[in-house]
This record gives C-alpha cells, sequence and structure tokens, in this order.
C-alpha cells in the first residue's frame, strides 16, 4: 500500500512527499522506481539520482533503474552523465529486454 502512495505523491508532482514516505518504510524497488519514473516526468536530476542510487543498491542487475536515469541526463542535455551511467548498466550486466 505504501508503494501506492509513493506512485500517487510521484503522479501527483509531490515529489519531496513521495521521497519522504520512502524513508519512513522499508522501500521496495518499486517504490523507488515510480519515483525515478516520475523523476524523469517532471526533470528533478537530483532526486532522480537519490532513487537510482537506492534502486542499484536494492538490485544493481535491474536494468529499469539505469535506463530512467540515462533518460533524465539526457533530457538534462547531461550527455556525459548519461553515457557514464549506460556505461554502469553495462559493467553492471543489466541488459535491457
Amino acid at each position: 500500500h505504501y508503494t501506492c502512495m509513493v506512485d500517487l505523491f510521484s503522479r501527483a508532482g509531490c515529489l519531496n512527499e513521495a521521497e519522504e514516505l520512502l524513508q519512513t518504510i522499508q522501500p521496495d524497488i518499486m517504490g523507488w522506481t515510480s519515483l525515478l519514473t516520475a523523476c524523469r516526468t517532471y526533470g528533478n536530476v537530483d532526486l532522480g539520482r537519490r532513487c537510482f542510487d537506492q534502486i542499484v543498491q536494492l538490485n544493481p542487475n535491474d536494468a529499469s533503474g539505469y535506463v530512467l536515469m540515462s533518460n533524465i541526463y539526457a533530457n538534462a542535455c547531461m550527455w556525459e552523465d548519461a553515457g557514464k551511467i549506460e556505461d554502469l548498466r553495462k559493467c553492471a550486466g543489466a541488459w535491457k529486454k
């Protein structure tokens, strides 16, 4: 149920509230991925990076976090950072399906 609340906050643009909720519970990868997706939608690079770091800690082989973070950097014209995330994805063996 907490993941649903995180998703609702995220979709409403209340990204900080969603992050605070995630920090008060034992979040799973779905909660952080939901918030990371909202960061892409709203162009929040800094929060996106914090979400990405949490996702990689929980499951470094999940490609979705790498792809989303790379897209956030690319949308912000941060090409070098986007390339670094792609390199990290390949090193981790997280392949896109």
